[in-house]
């Protein structure tokens, strides 16, 4: 019989309970790395001993603390604490799936004939974009954020020829497209231009004279969308006109851009509306080569809109005209969002034709034509868009070369009111589109049927009695 002396029996006692306490270890510690591989707290905070912040200081967690509680995953906090706002938040910043869909209405046909701009969801998997892309024989040409349009969209080109009608209806019966577009294409509203000289009647028209003694616009930020303008004209020398280009093509100056750079802005011979400006040309039409018209796409026109807000421009002159554009129609939301205003030219597809944009987006100034005689210039459109009308007809412009030509269209009294709008913000920085517009129209001389009308709109400015509202 083995003998075990009062001291062996002591150590054997002492192991065995040492044995028992490390068992115990183990298995907590195995419980607590399970947790924590699941992604739960391994501490719950009801049981944190950390003192909290007394009432005098503020009452809230201290703000090292705040990230912690509102980003941890799967914390201990009952679900519905914790979600709800989490959810609210990204709403908030999350533009919305739903769309109509983008395809062009029957008989449109001002499109690039086999390109296509597309709106994913936010949440589609590349693996099925990119399947689908290869399904429809498409080739990605670029993709971008638009800042006033709040969207990402993506460009492609139809590669075997399938009509772009086609091409959009398939991509919006799939799970991953918001909807899909055309690359509408837009076109400047201004006729043809002859050499010739002229006097400047808009200037008494609008009763310039009186609103320059006030006031010239005097740094005022102003874009104006269009063709490349020729900064090096003896007219333009003297101005502020900074110049960026969204075509990638580097066109050369022609002669739209630069006369309704001139008429705004013109410190030479001709006398701009609002010689103190400042501005920037921001060339997105260019000459296409196969027709020999000066064009833009929606993509162009968006990034030009883009390029204006990033630059800082308080107002936007857009002398060109195209159809309704759901990628143009949210920039121009955004220009409103964000203070700017839009002035544009209502159009030259005559009196029959519909609207045309963006003129005939909300809280853009649609401006038409008038004559000196303050007829409407005959192709003009109509419609309840039209806002104002300002001289368009036989304007005398510039041209590269240092050139001069006479032109007609409702592109120039674009012009003319933007002048006109740079004067009145001259004076009354923090003004509104609104209030702009009910001080122009408030100001204007009745030329159609009693009242606002579809022809002439409030009619045409005055501009000394309309700075006459913003002081002496």
């Amino acid at each position: 019989m083995l003998q075990t002396s009062p001291a062996d029996l002591r150590r054997h006692v002492l192991a065995f309970a040492l044995a028992i306490v490390v068992g115990i270890v183990l298995v907590f510690w195995h419980s607590s790395t399970a947790t924590a591989r699941d992604g739960a707290l391994l501490v719950d905070p009801r049981q944190q001993t950390t003192p909290k912040p007394k009432k005098a200081e503020t009452g809230k967690a201290p703000p090292a603390a705040q990230p912690a509680t509102t980003t941890r995953k799967n914390a201990t906090t009952p679900r519905r604490t914790t979600r709800k706002p989490t959810r609210r938040k990204a709403r908030a910043r999350v533009p919305s799936e739903t769309a109509p869909s983008g395809s062009p209405p029957a008989g449109e046909t001002r499109f690039v004939a086999d390109e296509v701009i597309v709106r994913y969801r936010l949440r589609a998997a590349q693996p099925a974009m990119d399947a689908l892309v290869r399904r429809l024989n498409l080739r990605h040409l670029e993709g971008r954020t638009f800042a006033l349009a709040g969207i990402t969209v993506h460009r492609y080109g139809i590669v075997d020829g399938t009509p772009v009608t086609t091409v959009i209806a398939a991509l919006e019966a799939d799970a991953t497209v918001v909807y899909a577009q055309p690359n509408y294409l837009y076109e400047l509203a201004q006729a043809a231009a002859t050499a010739s000289g002229g006097p400047q009647y808009a200037l008494a028209k609008m009763a310039i004279e009186a609103a320059q003694a006030v006031t010239t616009g005097k740094d005022v930020p102003v874009a104006v969308i269009d063709s490349a303008i020729d900064v090096t004209h003896p007219e333009l020398e003297a101005a502020a006109v900074e110049t960026a280009d969204v075509t990638g093509n580097a066109p050369e100056p022609h002669q739209h851009g630069s006369t309704i750079a001139a008429l705004i802005a013109s410190r030479g011979t001709l006398r701009g509306i609002a010689p103190d400006v400042k501005m920037i040309g921001i060339a997105a039409f260019d000459v296409d080569r196969a027709s020999g018209t000066v064009n833009s796409s929606s993509w162009r026109v968006a990034a030009a809109i883009d390029h204006a807000y990033e630059w800082g421009a308080r107002l936007v002159n857009m002398s060109f005209a195209g159809p309704k554009d759901p990628l143009i129609a949210r920039s121009v939301a955004g220009m409103g969002r964000r203070g700017m205003i839009a002035v544009a030219a209502a159009g030259n597809a005559g009196p029959e034709a519909p609207p045309l944009y963006p003129a005939a987006y909300a809280g853009v100034i649609a401006v038409t034509a008038t004559d000196r005689d303050d007829a409407v210039f005959a192709k003009a459109n109509r419609g309840d868009y039209v806002a104002l009308a300002a001289p368009g007809v036989e304007i005398l412009g510039i041209a590269p070369g240092g050139r001069y030509v006479v032109s007609s269209g409702t592109s120039l009294a674009a012009a003319h009111v933007s002048g006109l709008a740079a004067l009145l913000l001259g004076r009354a920085k923090s003004l509104s589109a609104k209030a702009l517009l009910d001080a122009l129209a408030a100001s204007s001389h009745d030329l159609g049927d009693p009242g606002v009308d579809p022809v002439y709109g409030a009619g045409l400015p005055d501009a000394g009695s309309a700075i006459s509202r913003f002081g002496s």
